[in-house]
């Protein structure tokens, strides 16, 4: 196994580290509700405005394959919003999901960072009850001091550093 490497986490849906191993957390990520601009308008949202989950009980909802932490998170998360997602379409790729959020196929939540730069014709929430993904770094003990190690933790911690808030950050 390698002797580092970047994870991520939700919390509703922990993540098992290895024993032997440190984790460090560069970032708390948001999670996003993706809306078509008319949908958010019905609900009275306005770009940016914290939504509240339970309103979209009966939205066709656009996940991630069951493979991925996310679609766990995205039950677990309207699950504590009252509601069972009706999932009408998944893929692992949000570039997709967002694209078919833009052609108002249904909504969908997403990780900040992993929404496409360009998200014309979709609408970004908070969410009332916010929900965050942490990503850390995980390095098996004794590997701490190794350069190839240190390294990775240093290039990782300062791309962190250096990310400045872009239009789409400013939520």
């Amino acid at each position: 196994p390698p002797a580092a490497a970047s994870a991520h986490a939700y919390p509703l849906h922990s993540r098992n580290f290895p024993q032997n191993s440190r984790q460090d957390v560069l970032m708390e990520d948001p999670v996003l509700l993706c809306l078509h601009p008319d949908r958010a308008r019905s609900l009275g949202l306005s770009p940016g405005q914290p939504a509240d989950l339970a309103r979209l009980a009966d939205a066709p909802w656009l996940t991630p394959s069951p493979e991925v932490s996310c679609y766990e998170m995205i039950q677990r998360t309207c699950g504590t919003a009252g509601f069972v997602p009706d999932i009408r379409v998944r893929s692992s790729d949000f570039a997709v999901l967002v694209a078919l959020v833009a052609a108002d196929a249904g909504v969908a939540l997403a990780p900040r960072l992993a929404i496409p730069e360009s998200h014309d014709g979709v609408s970004l929430h908070p969410l009332l009850a916010p929900v965050t993904r942490t990503i850390c770094t995980v390095v098996r003990s004794g590997s701490t001091r190794n350069p190839d190690v240190h390294l990775f933790r240093s290039l990782l911690e300062q791309a962190v550093a250096q990310h400045e808030p872009t239009q789409r950050d400013q939520i």
